[in-house]
């Protein structure tokens, strides 16, 4: 019997050291691809080869990268992010995760071949086309393209793989999800862990509902001390008014707005409390501010508006009208049929939108359409990125936030 009890406690022991059989210790590993090919990555903004002095950082998931000195990001023949050398801005590249985050390994491609860096305190000598691997520890690690290369001093990167261990995740909150509402009642509670799907663009508007309290200090760290937030004021003599929020918290279930300084892919929100399961509605007159966390069908009779990025009202058109989850909308409180009539306009902080008048469309290939520059577009009235067109003198726009 005692012996019984004393192998019962060893094991327990060593299942609690290891942190198997304490609840909230389990470990999972992720992989994220940094791919520097593709068209405006990250926010980075594309240029000709030249190289430009550069200070940015941007958020994929765990981590947070900053790019400085000497760069650029070329998309041409051959797409890739290049570091260069100067003697008082040399091109770095440095990716952190925070602890108890470890990287496990890194891979990364360049524009000749591709080459392994496993976590081991051994550092790979450069190589034609390859930065300096300067420093790597068990959460961070610096590429720099340094003099000691003895080579064309540059270096072009491709994509940048890297495999670190975090601690699991309560939940993921995705935009494209169903039943969000019943993911959200399956995790309520303090201390969880959250990851959002959910990708900002720096500078960009964009409106936000979330089922846990946010607060300026979780906010500045992930999407950059320079990050705006809104709260809705109301509706008043044809305008939509917003404001800068001066509470030190975005209470759960609270529709806002957000314009994020960095570029954040699918953030994660450390230690919250769920306190919500239900999206809270602002009522400002005739136009209330509706948050919601799942998906939601907007009506096509100009009764229901959103905001896209530049801060632009628009209607939904008949065909197209889901909206995707933890995000907001605009609903006239008298439920008025208002199809036809003119947009509100949009006030932040003061300052009005230009533009007051916007419908939400999708031409045909038969449509002839102008860019704001009155560049004629291509078949279909498609733009690169989306965004506002003139069709018979009127604005139009194609995409949504």
């Amino acid at each position: 019997m005692l012996f019984t009890f004393v192998i019962l406690f060893l094991t327990l022991g060593c299942d609690l050291a290891y942190g198997q059989g304490e609840e909230g210790n389990e470990k999972e590993e992720v992989t994220v691809t940094l791919d520097f090919s593709k068209k405006g990555a990250f926010g980075l903004k594309n240029n000709t080869s030249q190289s430009v002095l550069t200070d940015i950082t941007f958020k994929v998931q765990d981590l947070s990268v900053s790019l400085t000195g000497y760069t650029c990001h070329y998309i041409g023949t051959n797409k890739y992010l290049r570091l260069d050398y100067d003697a008082n801005h040399p091109g770095q590249l440095q990716i952190s995760v925070p602890k108890p985050i470890v990287i496990d390994s890194i891979t990364m491609r360049t524009t000749k071949k591709g080459i392994f860096i496993k976590y081991n305190n051994k550092f790979l000598s450069a190589t034609e086309k390859k930065p300096i691997v300067e420093s790597i520890n068990s959460n961070n690690i610096t590429l720099t393209e340094s003099k000691k290369t003895g080579e064309s001093l540059s270096s072009y990167i491709t994509s940048i793989t890297l495999t670190y261990t975090r601690p699991k995740l309560d939940a993921t909150l995705d935009e494209k999800g169903e039943n969000v509402e019943s993911t959200i009642s399956g995790i309520a509670g303090a201390n969880k862990t959250l990851a959002l799907n959910r990708t900002f663009n720096p500078s960009q508007l964009y409106t936000m509902c979330l089922p846990f309290d946010l607060s300026k200090k979780m906010i500045t760290e992930i999407f950059g001390n320079k990050t705006q937030v809104y709260s809705y004021d109301g509706y008043q003599n044809g305008e939509l008014s917003f404001s800068t929020v001066k509470e030190n918290v975005v209470k759960a279930g609270m529709p806002f707005l957000m314009r994020s300084e960095y570029y954040v892919e699918q953030p994660k929100f450390a230690d919250v409390t769920v306190r919500s399961t239900t999206a809270q509605t602002v009522c400002g007159g005739e136009w209330d501010l509706c948050g919601t966390f799942g998906s939601y069908e907007l009506v096509a009779d100009g009764t229901q508006l959103f905001l896209i990025a530049d801060g632009t009202l628009a209607k939904p058109k008949a065909d197209s009208r889901p909206m995707r989850g933890f995000r907001c909308y605009l609903q006239k409180h008298t439920g008025t049929v208002n199809g036809s009539a003119q947009l509100p306009s949009v006030t932040i902080d003061g300052e009005t939108n230009a533009i007051k008048t916007a419908e939400y469309a999708a031409p045909t290939s038969g449509t002839t359409a102008y860019s704001l520059s009155g560049m004629k577009l291509n078949a279909g009235c498609k733009t690169a990125n989306g965004g506002i067109m003139i069709i018979n003198g009127k604005k139009f726009i194609t995409t949504n936030r």
